[in-house]
Formats: structure tokens, sequence, C-alpha cells
């Protein structure tokens, strides 16, 4: 095929977050000349949508009130069909769902699903229906190899359906950081980017703050980035800890680099599920030292000892033990943040990211075509 394949990401929402700054470094970055990519969020924009658009990419608002709307999928159906997309990208579980079978009723050519991480709430119905699903799906992108071990043993979906491509970071945003700068400040900030639900585990980061402070002779502050349902209840955690003046909660930002700058180590406490970390691959493009639990596809990312720390998930004890280990010896933290920055280099660029993209596109759309010749 040598004209302009169109591709359409379909997603709920474009706030701040790592699957939707994922589906922004696919939108934006791959060969103009080779695709035009629109991206249609169900539910409502967010500050990505903006940016995107301001970019001049084809965002939309489609304004769906409920999944169960037949009307809406109806429409979505017909949009599709309309827009003649010969791929459509879906990200998310509601989108993933919906925008898969509005892509089999359209009969859109190629159909992919892009899995950031693993859900253990999934109903026996929901696992029922991304199985059948998988069978109309012609490949499942997963983020790591964890979440492609999760849909295999969790799902039941054939390996031959997935594929693993790691999501990546414009290492360029970070070049100005500089991994030696840790050893010129004397108050250390320790940066959490997260959004604040239960997975997460910025309880036992709270925890491990407290034997911080204690323990720490020289100043510290915790800067915690993000948003979600347990903020206000955290807060209130930190108080109860004595720890609210060490600790301040920020709104995410569009442009994480000059935040991540500003901390010595990065922390990411998740306790049950985490599909990559896209947060940690940008404080180590950042050049920062990593805390992070040894959950999901985080080992896939930091070598323990090597380029990070890796605890166990839900153990406030070993992830402040780990965090003062860095904070203590600062030639270690230096050392972690040049190595961590040469492995996202090499395996989680957003360059790595959108050739493997881009060729996964044309590799499917060349045998869907060839496919219909016969």
């Amino acid at each position: 095929m040598k004209d302009k394949i169109y591709v359409l990401h379909i997603v709920e929402n474009l706030k701040i977050g790592g699957l939707e700054r994922a589906i922004a470094t696919i939108a934006t970055g791959l060969d103009k000349n080779k695709f035009s990519v629109k991206v249609w969020c169900l539910v409502k924009g967010g500050e990505i949508f903006e940016e995107l658009k301001d970019k001049g990419v084809d965002v939309e608002i489609l304004g769906m009130d409920s999944h169960r709307d037949v009307l809406f999928f109806l429409r979505l159906c017909k949009k599709l069909r309309k827009d003649k997309i010969h791929i459509l990208h879906t990200h998310g579980c509601t989108a993933t769902t919906l925008g898969r079978l509005a892509g089999i009723f359209a009969r859109t050519p190629v159909i992919l699903s892009h899995m950031h991480s693993t859900y253990w709430t999934y109903t026996r119905k929901q696992l029922l229906i991304e199985k059948s699903l998988s069978f109309f799906t012609d490949k499942i992108i997963c983020c790591s190899q964890a979440v492609a071990d999760f849909a295999v043993d969790r799902e039941k979906i054939s390996p031959d359906r997935l594929t693993v491509i790691f999501n990546g970071t414009d290492v360029e945003k970070f070049e100005g950081n500089d991994p030696d700068k840790i050893s010129d400040k004397k108050e250390f900030l320790i940066g959490c980017v997260a959004s604040f639900f239960p997975h997460k585990g910025h309880r036992y980061l709270l925890e491990a703050a407290r034997y911080i402070i204690d323990n720490f002779p020289n100043g510290v502050k915790f800067i915690l980035v993000g948003r979600g349902i347990l903020k206000e209840e955290l807060k209130k955690y930190a108080e109860t800890l004595g720890i609210s003046s060490y600790v301040v909660f920020k709104e995410p930002v569009l442009d994480i680099s000059n935040l991540l700058s500003s901390f010595d180590l990065m922390v990411l406490p998740s306790s049950e599920r985490e599909g990559l970390g896209l947060a940690i691959i940008e404080a180590m493009a950042a050049g920062k030292p990593v805390v992070a639990t040894s959950i999901g596809g985080v080992p896939e990312v930091i070598e323990d000892g090597k380029n990070g720390l890796l605890v166990p998930p839900g153990d406030s004890s070993s992830l402040a033990e780990a965090m003062l280990s860095v904070l203590e010896n600062r030639e270690k933290a230096k050392e972690m943040g040049r190595k961590g920055r040469e492995v996202v280099k090499e395996k989680f660029s957003a360059r790595v990211m959108l050739k493997k993209i881009a060729n996964l596109y044309q590799s499917l759309i060349r045998a869907k075509f060839e496919e219909s010749k016969i």
C-alpha cells in the first residue's frame, strides 16, 4: 500500500496520564508523509487533548453519556465507516471494548488494542468479553512483558495475538538535566508522580517518609504529583503521621521535565499493579535515581542496584531503607542516574517506540491488503 495510512486512536479522555502521554507520542511522532492520525475521545477531552489540538492533530470529543447508549454506538459505527479508517487503535477498558465492537461492525481493516496495565478487577463477564474480542483483534500491543504474561495467564489470550512495545519518552526534552546536580543540594526533594488511587501505594510512601524524616539529618521534602480519589485522604494521613509540613501535593503538568529536574530521587510505590511505569522512565531520562516496587513491568525497566533500586510492594520499611541508602550515598545516586539515562536511550525512547509502532502498522496493513487480493 503506497498511499497514506489513516489511523484512528480511541480513548475515553485525554487528561494527563501515562496512557494519554503514550497516545500523544504516537499522534505527534509518526511520519506525517506516511500516516494520518486522528484521536477521538469518547467522553471528554483534557489537557493533552488541548495540547494535541494546538499541535495540529485532528482530535475530537464524541460526548458519550453511557457505554450502554445504543444510539451512540450506532453513530460511532457510522462515523468509522464514513472516515474510511485503515487502522483502529484503542486504549483503556471502555474505549477498547466499544471501539473494537464498532470497528468490527464498521469493517475497519485493522483493529488494534493497547494494554497499558493489568486489570485484576475484571469480572468473569469482562474476561469473557475480552477473550471474545481478541479473536477479532489483529494485534494487542502490551506495554511490557508482564502485561503480555497477564493477558495470556489471566485473560487466556493467545500469545500469537500479542506484541510487546515499551512506552517511550522524548529523551531530548531531558538533555539539560545533569545527574551530578544531586551533589550540589542540601535539601533533598523526593518526588512521586502517580495518580492518587489505591494501587499506586501512596500510603506506604507516606509511612516511609515518616522514617526518612526521623532518620535523615539534612532537610527533605516529598513532592506528590497527581490526581485521584484518595488525594484528600492522603493529605489527612500525612497529618496523622505528623509529616504534613514535609509533604507537598501538586497537580500534574503537561511538561514534566522541569518538575523532574528539581527532584533528587524519584519513587514509585505501586502496591498492586503497574504496567510499565512511564513516570520512572521519564525520571531516568532526566538522570534521576529511582526507587520503585518490584511489580508488573517495573523490573523490565529497573535492574536492581544498577539503574535504580527495587523493593517488595506494600513494604514501607523496605521502601524507607532503599530511599535512605540513596540519600546517604550521593555518588551511588549519581551513578544510577547516569545508567538510567543510558537505559532509556537504548530501550525506552520515543524514537524506538515510534519505529516499532510504524513497522507494526505497515506490516498489518500490508498483510491485510495482500489477503484481500487472494
